[in-house]
């Protein structure tokens, strides 16, 4: 019987999350093996092909889920569909619950906005995306925007920001701070987190009016 595999890759991958994040998408590979536990100095190449692989497995393990959860979340507004908040929180909660989450799910984070801001990434177009145009575009439906296009635009930016904030929350390690820390940093609770979130995409995706002579 050809022995079982799983558990050495998912050793891998998860050093190889901790490990990119700390030390960045360049880190030695055997490094990662090392931090796994792995003797074999190959493992990465055996098991994922290389770094590329690595990181796919690592958007594998993440982007199903947060599709998951997104399409759930788009179900609920789509019972109210002429309300912008429920889409609205049908593009930020999937992101924000990250970093709510476990250590693996705070890196994913941080990882992903990373690859995003490398166009010349092989793994980049694996980070998804249909997800959120699923929501952008049930919205158009719903809202009626006079021009769909920048409307779009506007929405997908927006999804960025909310990443990009909450990966940098995640790099501080500001997940839950304490009652004098959000005084001090103006941090915010979870609570109050996901609203102020939710409230700035609600305000991307109220219809705006053309601009005059378009």
């Amino acid at each position: 019987m050809p022995r079982d595999s799983g558990p050495t890759r998912r050793s891998l991958v998860d050093a190889a999350e901790l490990l990119f994040v700390e030390k960045g998408l360049d880190v030695p590979l055997g490094e990662i093996t090392k931090a796994a536990g792995q003797r074999n100095t190959g493992a990465v190449h055996y098991h994922f092909g290389g770094r590329d692989g690595l990181l796919r497995a690592i958007l594998d393990r993440h982007v199903p889920v947060i599709a998951a959860r997104r399409a759930d979340l788009l179900a609920e507004a789509g019972r109210t569909p002429g309300d912008p908040v429920g889409y609205a929180r049908a593009l930020v909660l999937p992101i924000t619950e990250l970093l709510y989450g476990s250590p693996a799910d705070r890196a994913y984070l941080q990882i992903s906005v990373r690859l995003i801001a490398d166009p010349t990434s092989a793994v980049a177009p694996y980070l998804g995306g249909d997800d959120v145009l699923a929501v952008v575009d049930a919205a158009i439906a719903a809202l009626h925007p006079p021009t769909p296009d920048a409307y779009r635009e506007r929405a997908f930016l927006a999804v960025q920001m909310v990443g990009l904030l909450c990966a940098q929350r995640a790099a501080r390690g500001d997940v839950s701070p304490r009652p004098d820390a959000i005084v001090r940093t103006g941090e915010l609770t979870r609570a109050e987190y996901e609203a102020h979130l939710t409230a700035i995409l609600t305000g991307a995706l109220v219809p705006l009016a053309p601009p005059e002579g378009s």
